[in-house]
């Protein structure tokens, strides 16, 4: 059921898995699924107004391709009151394999925007090297050390460098994994106007062509804790 005049009268903020496969699919491509998703479920999904009305979810962040994540968030606005556990039975079986629901809750309908009240992620990086131990934990210890570590990324088809120093929070050597693997952790700043990619720190440690598994553990917000507190997550 969607309701293109009615007014949003709850917020429901829901908590998901994004994996497999689906580290494969953009962020534009992913919100098309919600939004089918949704209209399948006949859930009282919200609109906006206008000539063109959309649907009215929101997400915290959209995940890079090639990454997984472990904790997603999006908001999403009803015309009607729904339990949270009625919510989730009715839109779990719409969803593609990969995409799973682990909680829902109410928020305030009048909040600020998720993506304003992010500060920080925290990611697992693992990556396949043939590299010792001491040499990668070395590497890590040097980027930490830098004052500057440059970057380059490409923003409106241009390659621009940048200063990746200030975005990586905390990183931590982990240990090795399964044979010829190696795991890192990484918190990493996550504003609209300063953001770090996991991706970009493997390159500045010189891992930037190596076969990599990464997933997005947490999703850090204004509200939860002081960004200098974030350190202790790695």
């Amino acid at each position: 059921m969607t309701t293109t005049n009615a007014e949003a009268v709850q917020r429901l903020r829901v908590t998901f898995n994004q994996t497999g496969a689906l580290r494969y699919v953009g962020h534009l491509d992913m919100v098309r699924t919600w939004e089918r998703a949704l209209r399948r479920a006949g859930v009282p999904l919200a609109y906006s107004g206008g000539f063109h009305p959309g649907p009215r979810f929101y997400f915290a962040s959209g995940l890079p391709l090639g990454t997984t994540g472990r904790a997603e968030i999006v908001d999403v606005l009803l015309t009607e009151p729904l339990p949270p556990e009625d919510f989730l039975a009715a839109v779990g079986p719409h969803l593609p394999a990969g995409l799973t629901l682990l909680q829902a809750e109410e928020a305030a309908l009048k909040t600020p925007a998720l993506q304003g009240l992010l500060r920080a992620s925290v990611w697992q990086v693992e990556v396949q090297s043939d590299e010792p131990p001491a040499a990668l934990a070395g590497r890590v210890a040097a980027l930490l050390a830098g004052e500057a570590v440059q970057a380059s990324k490409r923003r409106k088809g241009k390659q621009v460098d940048y200063d990746l120093r200030p975005l990586v929070l905390a990183i931590s050597y982990q240990g090795p994994g399964e044979p010829g693997w190696h795991r890192l952790r990484m918190t990493l700043r996550s504003e609209p106007s300063a953001t770090g990619r996991a991706d970009a720190v493997l390159a500045a440690l010189g891992l930037g062509e190596a076969v990599a598994r990464i997933e997005r553990l947490q999703l850090i917000f204004a509200e939860e804790r002081k960004l200098e507190e974030t350190a202790a997550l790695a």
